[in-house]
């Protein structure tokens, strides 16, 4: 568009000097006519003075009277027109030359609304492409918060909608926003327009934020449900260690296999019923195994508490019900900011045509 214009302006400058070229040309053309229509001979001779020799100066209002000699030397007649201004051949470039910047700045107008309206536009496409993915983006939280609160142990993965995370609108011009907005709202304060585009981008940090809280939450949830599992696995395994100890402390005492002794056939029937069949695979459920194992084995060692050889058995079970709490907590957190994230998410889905609405306005 640039160079367009300076197209335009070169044109009307070239325009402007063959019209004061072809002025100047038919005022010659002109003189030269008059040249050859002048009368050879006439009446009545008038003259005013001599400046030269050869030279006469004459005047004339609608008759020329030229003085002829007989001294058989050759004359030659100038006619020359007493000059007057011509205020047009002067006016003319300057009209044009104002024309030309005012056309211009004409062009450049409309070529600068066009530019705004079409980035404005943009942002309206952009913000107006958020509604599908933020309602999808609630059905997929609370499905997950609904099968969240099972008390199963399989940890889902979370659907986040990358279209939410803002990424197109750090390539529009904010600038430009504002005067599309301005361009909308002619009428409207220039503080309120302000704060419609202050409206605007805030709406777009809080999307933002919410996709990038929305992720780091639930990595945090991953991270600290794994540091939890994992310390449960190492109870149990210290459990087993503390298990078969004392069991041999059983048999040193009793010279033979404690498995009837009812100190011990308890803990090793919660033992070979909870904890053996999930020793490989390691798949247990943590909310199962302190309800199925851990609460009774409580119950089984309280009788058992002045029995200094329990004391790693009661350790080991303190640190599993510790986990199992841990991982409890996790999830709790999770349910929280899930309820928190699609409270917000349906606030900026409301929010959204009324945003529009200021914009377009």
């Amino acid at each position: 568009m640039r160079i367009m214009n300076r197209i335009i302006t070169i044109i009307l400058v070239l325009i402007s000097v063959n019209l004061y070229s072809q002025d100047s040309i038919k005022l010659k053309v002109d003189s030269i006519k008059q040249k050859n229509n002048l009368p050879e001979s006439v009446d009545t001779l008038s003259v005013e003075k001599t400046k030269k020799k050869d030279t006469i100066i004459l005047e004339f209002n609608n008759e020329l009277t030229i003085p002829v000699s007989k001294d058989n030397l050759t004359k030659v007649v100038m006619v020359k027109e007493k000059s007057k201004v011509d205020w047009l051949k002067y006016l003319l470039p300057i009209f044009t030359l104002f024309l030309g910047i005012w056309v211009k700045g004409i062009i450049e107008k409309r070529s600068d609304k066009k530019k705004i309206t079409k980035s404005g536009e943009r942002w309206i496409v952009e913000l107006r492409s958020l509604e599908e993915p933020i309602k999808k983006q609630i059905r997929s939280l609370e499905e997950y918060a609904e099968e969240h609160k099972k008390e199963d142990f399989k940890i889902r993965n979370l659907e986040v909608f990358s279209s939410l995370s803002g990424e197109v609108f750090k390539s529009l011009d904010k600038n430009e926003l504002i005067k599309y907005i301005e361009l909308n709202n002619k009428k409207t304060d220039f503080k309120e327009i302000v704060k419609i585009s202050n409206n605007t981008h805030g709406y777009v940090s809080v999307i933002e934020h919410l996709n990038e809280t929305l992720k780091e939450k639930f990595n945090r949830y991953l991270s600290g449900t794994s540091e939890h599992t994992t310390s449960l696995s190492l109870s149990l395994q210290e459990f087993s260690s503390a298990l078969k100890d004392y069991g041999v402390e059983l048999e040193r005492e009793l010279n033979s296999d404690p498995l009837d002794d009812p100190r011990y056939r308890p803990i090793a029937d919660l033992y070979s019923a909870q904890i053996m069949p999930y020793l490989i695979e390691g798949n247990f459920n943590p909310f199962v195994l302190r309800r199925e194992f851990f609460l009774p084995l409580v119950n089984v060692l309280a009788h058992l508490r002045l029995d200094p050889r329990t004391k790693g058995l009661a350790t080991a079970m303190t640190k599993g019900l510790n986990a199992i709490r841990g991982i409890e907590l996790e999830k709790e957190y999770m349910s929280k900011n899930l309820e928190s994230i699609i409270n917000q998410y349906n606030k900026q889905l409301t929010g959204l045509e009324e945003l529009l609405n200021k914009i377009k306005k």
